[in-house]
């Protein structure tokens, strides 16, 4: 058999289905090895590693870890809600693009996974008031954010058909993240890689108050 030949013999390799941009594992808090069923699958179906990272019980002490873990992606579980009936909502809070790009490409493979609409979110305070300068511009850059996030969503690999619904919400964006949030999970930037490393306001809300598990989507230094 020629080399040719044997090169045509062999299987064709197969592509992932998500573009997860860096082929870094996802860390999971969780308790025990409690990994989320259609994180098990996203991750198969995009040759991703899962990595475990035991859930610390006091918030301070799970600030510090996700500090130390800058750089990664890291998926805070938490108990399901039993209440919550219809179709599941991901929701992604964006502030800026392309910086938070990675935030949308996690949220579409979640959305995908858990058959759930994709609700990218992005919030203008209401202190700017109505008579505000900058006020209509504020909005106006609100709206061509949320429209950057629908082209990149639309645009993710194996995220065809993939419902999406964009908000612009007059709230803090720490608000966005709060116990009113309306989620089966919550996609946002996580901390810099960079020293030193933290957790901002936005961030730190989410971990705390979210009533759901939260994504904290790795980004750039």
């Amino acid at each position: 058999m020629s080399q040719r030949t044997a090169l045509a013999s062999l299987p064709t390799p197969r592509p992932p289905r998500y573009d997860t941009r860096h082929h870094d594992a996802l860390v999971v808090m969780a308790r025990g090895l409690d990994v989320p069923g259609w994180v098990v699958e996203s991750c198969l179906r995009s040759g991703r590693e899962v990595r475990i990272e035991p859930a610390a019980g006091a918030p301070e002490e799970r600030i510090r870890t996700l500090t130390a873990l800058a750089g990664r992606s890291v998926l805070i579980t938490g108990p399901p809600d039993e209440d919550r009936s219809g179709t599941p909502r991901v929701v992604a809070a964006v502030r800026d693009l392309p910086s938070d790009a990675r935030v949308l490409t996690e949220a579409a493979a979640a959305a995908v996974q858990l058959g759930a609409v994709v609700v990218p979110v992005h919030g203008v305070p209401l202190s700017f008031g109505e008579r505000s300068v900058g006020l209509a511009e504020a909005l106006a850059r609100g709206h061509r954010v949320l429209d950057a996030a629908v082209e990149r969503l639309t645009a993710e690999r194996g995220a065809a058909g993939l419902t999406i619904l964009p908000r612009l919400l007059r709230v803090r964006p720490h608000e966005l993240v709060g116990e009113e949030l309306d989620a089966d999970l919550l996609v946002l930037g996580g901390p810099r890689p960079r020293i030193p490393a933290r957790i901002g306001l936005v961030g730190g809300s989410a971990v705390q108050h979210a009533p759901c598990p939260v994504l904290l989507a790795a980004r750039p230094a």
